[in-house]
C-alpha cells in the first residue's frame, strides 16, 4: 500500500482547509492529506448541496461535509468540495490502521457521490471506532490466530469470505455444511476452552477445530503484520478488505496500543498447528435438558491424535 509511504512524506497542513495531499487510486477524485497536527485526513469528493450539517465528532474520528478545500498535489493546485474524514487523537500508532480502514470503507463509492452516501460510510466507521473506547471482548491472541489461519490457508479470499462478520458469532468460519473454530493458547499444554455448541457440527456436515500453540516473540509478527499479508492476497476486493479491517478494529478494544505491540513466533505457530475434527476433541455428552445452557469447559488436546493429516498446515490449506 504505497499511499502509506507517500503519506509519511507529506508536510503538515498550513491551515484548516489547505492540505498537502496525494490522490487515491481509482476513478474518483479522492485524496489523503495530513492535517496541521500531522494526522491523516481523507478528502472525499462531495457533490452534495452545501447546506448546514453538524460536524461529526468522535474520540478517534471526525467528519465534516461539503467543505471547500485547497490541495497541493504533486505541486499542482486542486480546489474543490470535499467531505473531510479526519483522525482525532494523540495516538500515532493508530494512523496506519485508520488509513487502511477508511480507505477500504470508501473505495467502492460511485464516481459521483452525494453527501448522504458519504455520511452513511462515516456512520459505519464511527460504529467501528467506538470499539476502541471499550474493553476488548477477547484476547489479542484469538484474533491473531484467526488472521494466521487466513494467511496460511490455500485460498485467502475464500477464507475471509467464510470468516465471521461479528466476534459474537458461534463459529470463527462457516460455509454451507462446514464449520471451523480456531483455538489458541500461550500455555505449555494444548488446553482450550470451548462452549458445548462449538463442538456440534452441522447436521449432515463437518466441523473442525484448529489448535495453535503460540509463543510471544519480539521478532515475531503482530496482528497488523498478518492483516497486511492477508490484504495483499485479497486481489483488490474492496468488500473483503473492508471486512478485514473492520473486524480487526472491532477486536482491539481500549488497550489497542498494547494489543498492536503483541507479537508471536510465526514459524513456531505453523509448526505447532493441528487440525482436528470436532469429534476428535474430548467433550461432554449432548445435554437434552433445555433448562441447561451456555455450558463451557476446558479440553486438553495434548495427547489427542487428529483423525486428519498429521500435517496441520496442509490439512488447513485443504479446507479452503
Amino acid at each position: 500500500m504505497h499511499i502509506l509511504a507517500d503519506f509519511t512524506q507529506l508536510e503538515p497542513a498550513t491551515s484548516p482547509n489547505s492540505f498537502n495531499a496525494i490522490q487515491l487510486p481509482g476513478v474518483r477524485q479522492d485524496y489523503l492529506g495530513k492535517d496541521q497536527n500531522g494526522a491523516p485526513v481523507f478528502l472525499v469528493a462531495d457533490e452534495g448541496e452545501p447546506v448546514y450539517r453538524p460536524v461529526v465528532q468522535h474520540r478517534h474520528l471526525s467528519a465534516a461535509f461539503c467543505m471547500l478545500c485547497r490541495l497541493n498535489v504533486d505541486e499542482a493546485e486542486v480546489v474543490g468540495k470535499f467531505a473531510l474524514i479526519r483522525f482525532e487523537g494523540n495516538e500515532p500508532e493508530l494512523h496506519e490502521l485508520f488509513i487502511r480502514c477508511v480507505r477500504a470503507a470508501i473505495a467502492d463509492l460511485p464516481a459521483s457521490t452525494q453527501t448522504p452516501e458519504i455520511e452513511a460510510r462515516v456512520n459505519r466507521l464511527l460504529s467501528l471506532f467506538r470499539a476502541l473506547a471499550r474493553p476488548a471482548g477477547r484476547e489479542i491472541s484469538g484474533i491473531w490466530a484467526e488472521l494466521f489461519c487466513i494467511a496460511t490457508s490455500g485460498n485467502v479470499p475464500l477464507a475471509v469470505e467464510r470468516w465471521h462478520n461479528d466476534n459474537a458469532e458461534a463459529f470463527d468460519f462457516s460455509w454451507g455444511q462446514g464449520r471451523l473454530e480456531v483455538k489458541s493458547t500461550v500455555g505449555t499444554f494444548r488446553v482450550h476452552e470451548f462452549s458445548l455448541d462449538q463442538l456440534q457440527p452441522p447436521s449432515g456436515g463437518s466441523g473442525y477445530v484448529v489448535s495453535l500453540m503460540l509463543k510471544a516473540a519480539n521478532a515475531g509478527e503482530g496482528v497488523l503484520d498478518l492483516a497486511k499479508k492477508v490484504e495483499v492476497s485479497l486481489n483488490d476486493d474492496v468488500s473483503l478488505q473492508a471486512k478485514l479491517w473492520a473486524l480487526l478494529v472491532q477486536s482491539l478494544g481500549s488497550d489497542f496500543s498494547e494489543a498492536l505491540d503483541r507479537r508471536f513466533d510465526v514459524e513456531l505457530a505453523a509448526k505447532q498447528l493441528m487440525l482436528f475434527r470436532m469429534e476428535d476433541v474430548p467433550s461432554l455428552p449432548t445435554i437434552s435438558d433445555n433448562r441447561i445452557s451456555s455450558v463451557r469447559f476446558k479440553s486438553d488436546l495434548s495427547s489427542v491424535q487428529s483423525s486428519l493429516s498429521s500435517n496441520g498446515v496442509a490439512a488447513l490449506k485443504a479446507l479452503f
